[in-house]
């Protein structure tokens, strides 16, 4: 079951929690230790999993590299990830995930598990020109294998890296999916591409990630974040952790942001429980655009203009 609320609904002030899981370090070290932050704080979250292979070695081939690829952070790649992941894909194998993911999805009973892609770096590299039937082929593959890993469905989809094209919103709709978090913006919407509407709701991520605060802001990256949740927005706000930076190296930092919300008198839950608090007759439909967002390469997925005009 899922980590129970402590307080009145009249009193909710929300931040959903987003966690992604898309490497051995996210699964073997991130986890774990985000597990034990979450419950010592009664905190809920979504866990989001990719049951691919991971290739963060991609960016050491020649003529690429994970920085040219849109929605990539700008962090320095070693600093990011560390040398072995950075081999993984490139000067030795691509780990595969399912079996390590499914192990780490077991044990954690108290929380919601979502869907990411598969071919992660596939997905940010190619998924916006990719042709419709191809994406949705992809979605219904990676839908399949993790009902037959987990004997489950996911509560949700979440693209990598926010990048997206028609065909994944119009999936995530003929899925059968409440919601899914592939945008950056402000507020739930209902989302619009190319004039076609999709009813599956967008739960974006409107809060900037710890790794996305560069070190040569001059900022401690924790204060910026809770200096943006002082006022309490109409919907709540959704945060997006990345298993292995909030669960590894900035474990510390993760930790001190939780205490801070709750210290501002936030209920911090899983997507789906935010999501169960929204009055859908108030959800406007907004066009997705491509924007640029601070702290991160090339153009996102991000709630755009409200439709219609």
């Amino acid at each position: 079951m899922l980590v129970a609320l402590s307080i009145s609904e009249s009193q909710m002030k929300l931040i959903a929690l987003k966690i992604d899981v898309d490497n051995l370090a996210a699964i073997e070290l991130g986890v774990p230790r985000l597990q034990q932050i979450l419950l010592e704080r009664q905190c809920g979250a979504s866990f989001f999993w990719s049951l691919g292979r991971e290739k963060n070695g991609i960016c050491m081939l020649p003529a690429r590299g994970l920085r040219r690829f849109s929605g990539a952070g700008q962090l320095a790649l070693r600093a990011r990830f560390g040398a072995k992941a950075l081999c993984r894909g490139s000067l030795w194998p691509a780990a595969s995930l399912s079996k390590l993911a499914l192990l780490a999805l077991k044990d954690l009973p108290q929380f919601e598990h979502g869907l990411r892609p598969a071919q992660n770096y596939q997905w940010q590299q190619r998924i916006v020109t990719l042709p419709a039937d191809e994406t949705s082929c992809l979605i219904s593959e990676d839908l399949a294998q993790f009902t037959r890993l987990t004997g489950s469905v996911p509560v949700a989809f979440s693209a990598k890296s926010w990048q997206a094209n028609r065909a994944v919103y119009r999936s995530e709709q003929l899925s059968g999916w409440s919601f899914a978090s592939d945008t950056r913006g402000i507020s739930p919407f209902w989302p619009v591409v190319n004039a076609e509407v999709s009813r599956c709701m967008q739960l974006p991520v409107t809060l900037p990630m710890l790794e996305e605060i560069l070190p040569y802001s001059g900022l401690d990256r924790v204060d910026a974040i809770l200096a943006k949740t002082l006022n309490e927005m109409p919907f709540g706000h959704v945060y997006n952790a990345a298993a292995d930076f909030e669960g590894v190296q900035a474990s510390d930092d993760f930790a001190r942001l939780l205490d801070g919300w709750l210290a501002q008198g936030y209920q911090i839950v899983a997507l789906g429980e935010l999501y169960r608090h929204i009055d859908a007759t108030a959800i406007a439909y907004h066009e997705v655009e491509y924007q640029p967002h601070e702290g991160r390469v090339g153009l996102l997925a991000t709630q755009g203009r409200r439709f219609p005009n």
